[in-house]
């Protein structure tokens, strides 16, 4: 896996829903600091997707679209544009949603 730097890492709109969602659920349901703490995860991951861009999984569905698990609950779905340097996050998937309705 050679390292490759992305200059860029933008959101999807549908990324920053899901991403709400689970943010907002967490301090609901668990705490604040369960909260902060998946921040946290998410920030760290895309730290390393932008030094390491292909680590994570191909995706069956589509070409350059990778599926990264942040923990046992969630995944995190980015589609990976090497010859711009880019990386789109895609979506925030929760494990335990139906896999069926999983677009992207």
């Amino acid at each position: 896996m050679a390292e490759e730097i992305v200059v860029q890492i933008f959101w999807s709109d549908s990324a920053k829903k899901s991403f709400q969602k689970i943010i907002a659920y967490l301090e609901k349901e668990w705490s604040e600091k369960e909260a902060a703490t998946f921040v946290k995860r998410v920030s760290a991951m895309l730290l390393t997707l932008q030094k390491y861009p292909d680590m994570c999984r191909p995706s069956t569905k589509r070409k350059n679209v990778r599926i990264g698990i942040l923990d046992k609950h969630t995944q995190l779905i980015y589609h990976y544009k090497p010859r711009k340097k880019q990386i789109e996050v895609l979506l925030f998937w929760g494990m335990k949603q139906n896999p069926s309705r999983l677009k992207y």
